[in-house]
C-alpha cells in the first residue's frame, strides 16, 4: 500500500470554513444511499466560531443544512449532506473505485489535508490526475510504501515511486536538465506517455521527495 499525505483546495465546505478561520473540520465517515444521496459525518473543533461557521453552512452551496448536531465537551458533530454541487465535487467515490483508504481528514479555511492509503501509483495517479483535471491545487506532502521493509530499491532509500524515478531518470536521460535544454516538458511526457502537464508534476515531485529524504534537513509533519 501506497500511503500518500496531500493538501488539496477542496470546495466541499470551503464557504463554510472561510467564514471561521478557527474552526477545524474532521471528516468521519461518508455513506453513499440507496437514493444516491451523499451524506457525510463532520467533527467541529472551534467552539469559539461555531455560530460563525454555522452561518456558512448557510450559504455554503456544496452541503445542506444540517441534518442532525449533537454535541461533545468542546466538539460538534455535524450530520451533512452534500448537493447536486457537492457531490459533483467530491472524491469519495473515486476513493473507493480506486481501492483507497481514508485514514484521516481534516479541514481548514486554508485546504483540506488527506491522507490515503492506495493500493499502488498507478491507483494514486489517477486520483492525483482528478484534481488537475478540475485545476484544483494538490500539494503532495508525503508518500510512504507501508510495504517497504528496507532493502536497496530507489523508494525505499529516497522515499521515490517508482512513476517518479522513471520520470527522473528519462528526464536525464533525455537531456531535459542540460545547458541549455536538450528535451522540452512536452517531450518529456511524450517519452513517459504521459500528458505534458502530468510531467512536470511527476518531475516536480520526484525532485521534491529526493531533496527531503537526502539533503533536506527540514523535519514538517505532514
Amino acid at each position: 500500500m501506497l500511503l500518500a499525505t496531500l493538501l488539496i483546495d477542496y470546495p466541499i465546505l470551503r464557504d463554510a470554513l472561510s467564514h471561521a478561520p478557527g474552526v477545524t473540520a474532521t471528516w468521519e465517515q461518508s455513506d453513499l444511499t440507496a437514493d444516491g444521496d451523499h451524506r457525510m459525518l463532520v467533527w467541529i473543533d472551534g467552539d469559539d466560531e461555531r455560530a460563525a461557521f454555522e452561518a456558512g453552512l448557510e450559504a455554503d452551496p456544496t452541503v445542506t443544512a444540517p441534518l442532525q448536531t449533537a454535541a461533545f465537551d468542546d466538539r460538534w458533530l455535524y450530520h451533512l449532506e452534500l448537493t447536486p454541487e457537492g457531490e459533483a465535487s467530491s472524491v469519495y467515490p473515486t476513493v473507493i473505485e480506486e481501492g483507497g483508504v481514508l485514514q484521516d481528514v481534516t479541514a481548514t479555511h486554508e485546504g483540506w489535508l488527506f491522507r490515503i492509503a492506495f493500493p499502488d501509483d498507478e491507483a494514486l495517479e489517477r486520483f492525483h490526475g482528478l484534481f488537475l483535471e478540475r485545476d484544483l491545487e494538490v500539494d503532495v506532502r508525503k508518500l510512504r510504501d507501508t510495504d517497504s521493509a528496507g532493502g536497496g530499491n530507489a523508494r525505499s532509500q529516497f522515499g521515490l515511486t517508482d512513476r517518479q524515478r522513471e520520470a527522473l531518470v528519462a528526464a536525464v536521460e533525455a537531456g531535459y536538465l542540460d545547458i541549455p535544454r536538450s528535451c522540452t516538458l512536452a517531450e518529456l511526457g511524450d517519452r513517459l506517455g504521459i500528458s505534458q502537464n502530468a510531467a512536470s508534476e511527476r518531475f516536480r515531485r520526484g525532485v521534491e521527495t529526493l531533496v527531503e529524504n537526502t539533503v533536506s534537513h527540514d523535519d514538517r509533519s505532514p
